[in-house]
């Protein structure tokens, strides 16, 4: 989502010449890749990158526009050779916590069953609203099978801050997507895809919420989610190489 002019194809080029390791995809991306599952492979291999996780599915949740369904985000992992794919309840409404819990058990029952991870976005006024919930959601299903997607920006949104990420929470987490925000945009219009800066132009603690993670987690790859029109502007190369300096900045304060 961070080079949304992208295509599939050119998203792996692109994290191989900035220094990623991994790249994500949705399967709007991958339907218009426009070249074989084994040349999507062999162009991962070649590129030494990987899928990190397929992104999103929410058909199955309740209230959530028909979208991505989950044979075709099972299938795609299997192709993509990922064992990852996101969660998230997009445009859905609240959900009673029991409710949410009855779906995702048996979902992860079955992603585990192909050898698949499923992580929980959390997105405010959804059924998975938070970072508490998430994590809430998580262990129902079994961690073993189930992690949290931790979203800067979202956890912003909804209050929550490094203070959450106790030991036991950050042990859960298992995939980052991160930006940055400023303060004066709690007072603005949400913009859903949009109004993302790239780390270290805004003001979130990034440093204080990434360490307990990657102190738990030191092999978890840092995903940068910054959705802004000012990047999709670019072209894709640049844009991929301003990611990756404003990431590699954040990351060296971590080292």
């Amino acid at each position: 989502m961070t080079v949304r002019q992208a295509s599939l194809p050119e998203l792996i080029d692109l994290a191989a010449a900035n220094g990623f390791t991994s790249t994500t995809t949705t399967t709007r991306l991958y339907d218009r890749a426009g070249v074989s599952d084994a040349e999507l492979r062999s162009r991962l291999d070649g590129a030494g990158v990987r899928i990190g996780y397929i992104d999103g599915l929410s058909s199955p949740l309740p209230g959530t526009p028909e979208g991505a369904t989950e044979q075709a985000c099972f299938d795609m992992a299997d192709a993509l050779g990922t064992s990852a794919v996101n969660v998230v309840h997009f445009r859905g409404g609240p959900v009673p916590f029991a409710e949410m819990a009855d779906i995702i058990g048996p979902l992860a029952e079955r992603a585990s069953g192909r050898g698949i991870r499923l992580l929980l976005e959390f997105l405010p006024g959804t059924g998975i609203p938070d970072f508490t919930t998430a994590c809430a959601l998580a262990r129902a299903a079994g961690s073993g099978r189930v992690g949290v997607m931790l979203d800067t920006w979202h956890l912003a949104r909804t209050g929550g801050g490094p203070e959450l990420l106790t030991a036991e929470a950050a042990a859960l987490v298992g995939a980052l997507q991160i930006s940055d925000r400023r303060r004066s945009q709690d007072g603005e219009p949400e913009l859903t895809m949009g109004g993302r800066y790239l780390p270290g132009r805004g003001e979130l603690p990034l440093v204080d919420i990434l360490r307990p993670v990657l102190a738990v987690h030191p092999e978890l790859p840092a995903g940068i989610e910054v959705i802004n029109d000012e990047l999709r502007a670019m072209p894709a190369a640049e844009a991929s190489a301003v990611a990756a300096d404003a990431l590699g900045m954040l990351l060296r304060q971590l080292a």
